[in-house]
């Protein structure tokens, strides 16, 4: 039955490709990178799925129909799979249905004999809700920190839009570049930051932030667009995904659902970006342990108009030891007027254990939470199939990390659903006020059901794949709001996400 009204709209960045002949096996640049789409039907109701897809520099649509789902079920499609997208394909995709959707993007490397990239690189698509012709990147890097930036903007309009890029230094808040582009109608324009030609910089060494905005051809007026971004290893087969932010998610209060110092082998970083063109704003950092109690208080830190600013959990300008600590974080501008977004990294800290050693991760602060939230991706591999010396990254283990944003103790329900959307298990956990949580399939019971592998969620006895979860305020709290993301550790690798909020 062809799809006839679509409630929510999932635009999604899909294949990168990126291929340098001089260069073999030196990091994770050099690697030609695939897709795989995990979807969720978070509707009431059975919905089938469209996908369109469109080249870069491309208007010409290549349809797919993805596989219908049941409420709850999680499914995914291999782009490698889909016989009308050709070989090379990058581009992006709009994901079309009945019932309410999201999506989380899967991006890894086919392994030939010899090679091992565990990194899957993970991020998700935008809902209707976060189109905007104003798009926030808090950091993007050219061969600094051994590490460049490659990120693409996609066109939502029906028509050629014109979009304007401005590169901010994070030494001086200076505007070192500016850059046009146009972009046919549903098709994106990627730029690495590596490529001066690409971004208009003097070279192709840089370490700053991003404002892209978006008018229409025709008329001007403004377009809209959305925004996603790798960050990778120019040393290592390793690398991370994350969303850019539209200007309506821009906020002076950003909630960082972890924190850590020196803990579990990572320490986190974080890029906080002021999203105006003209003043400047004035942070703190708010940290708060896992009963809910403050930390410390890092801060004030001053940003100019379009500027990051670079924080380090572990150097706190308060001079309390950080080391050890696992928490949460909030950040706060000193007025109401002024407004950030930021992201957060966890990675390997000096000398770090074997299984830490690539951790590489990226995930969104969140302006605001919400009491029902989406993971579509997650997967629990048990010790045979984790720990096997072949396993790049085919096997995974997701641990949820849930922020509870009100100020007193909040039950919150973390429910996991097969592919056909059977729930397997639930389980309950009581946060603190201001403070994180976790889950995993493993201490919710969920492993070995409905057809699933023994030991496993979400990997089969016949082969295929599917599970996912929904965190809800119990409703002894309904209305609590929350944040949450999932870390997917692969044996040495590992990548974030954040959930999705459920309308």
């Amino acid at each position: 039955m062809k799809i006839k009204s679509t409630i929510i709209i999932i635009f999604l960045l899909l294949s990168l490709t990126m291929t340098n002949l001089g260069i073999v096996n030196a990091g994770a640049t050099d690697l030609s990178w695939i897709v795989s789409v995990t979807y969720q039907n978070v509707g009431t109701s059975s919905s089938e799925v469209t996908v369109t897809f469109y080249q870069e520099g491309s208007a010409t649509p290549i349809t797919y129909n993805a596989t219908s789902l049941a409420p709850g079920a999680a499914a995914s499609f291999y782009l490698g799979n889909i016989s009308n997208v050709p070989a090379g394909f990058n581009g992006n995709a709009i994901m079309a249905a009945s019932q309410p959707m999201v999506a989380t993007v899967v991006q890894f490397h086919q392994n030939a004999p010899g090679e091992t990239v565990r990194m899957r690189m993970l991020s998700n698509g935008f809902s209707q809700s976060d189109v905007s012709n104003q798009y926030l990147i808090a950091t993007v890097l050219g061969t600094t920190f051994s590490r460049t930036t490659t990120f693409s903007i996609q066109n939502i309009e029906s028509e050629t839009i014109t979009a304007t890029i401005k590169f901010y230094n994070v030494i001086n808040g200076s505007l070192a570049a500016t850059k046009i582009y146009d972009i046919p109608a549903n098709s994106s324009k990627y730029i690495e930051m590596d490529m001066p030609t690409d971004t208009g910089l003097p070279t192709a060494f840089f370490n700053g932030s991003a404002i892209i905005t978006a008018v229409k051809k025709s008329n001007g007026l403004p377009a809209n667009i959305v925004a996603a971004a790798s960050e990778l290893y120019l040393t290592k087969n390793v690398g991370a995904n994350f969303e850019g932010v539209p200007l309506s998610k821009a906020t002076n209060k950003i909630f960082l659902a972890t924190g850590l110092c020196n803990t579990f082998g990572l320490t986190t970083y974080y890029a906080i970006q002021n999203a105006s063109l003209s003043n400047s704003a004035t942070i703190s950092v708010n940290y708060y342990n896992t009963n809910g109690s403050a930390k410390t208080i890092d801060g004030p830190y001053t940003i100019g108009p379009g500027q990051k600013v670079s924080i380090n959990t572990c150097q706190p300008k308060s001079g309390i030891n950080m080391t050890g600590f696992t928490g949460s974080a909030v950040v706060t501008t000193s007025d109401l007027t002024s407004q950030i977004v930021a992201i957060g990294k966890a990675q390997a800290m000096d000398n770090p254990p074997a299984d830490k050693a690539d951790v590489f991760t990226i995930f969104l602060g969140e302006s605001e939470g919400s009491s029902k939230l989406a993971l579509p991706f997650i997967r629990w591999a048990n010790d045979t199939h984790f720990n096997a010396s072949t396993n790049y990254g085919g096997y995974q283990r997701a641990f949820i990390a849930i922020q509870n944003l009100e100020t007193t103790t909040s039950l919150v329900n973390v429910k996991y659903f097969d592919k056909n959307g059977g729930l397997v298990a639930t389980h309950m956990l009581s946060i603190p006020g201001n403070s994180k949580a976790n889950s995993d399939a493993s201490v919710a019971g969920a492993l070995g059901k409905n057809g699933m592998v023994a030991g496993e969620f979400g990997y089969y006895i016949d082969g295929s794949f599917g599970g996912g979860v929904i965190i809800e305020a119990h409703p002894d709290n309904p209305t609590a709001k929350l944040i949450a993301i999932a870390r997917v550790q692969h044996p040495g690798a590992g990548e974030d996400y954040n959930a999705v909020p459920i309308p």
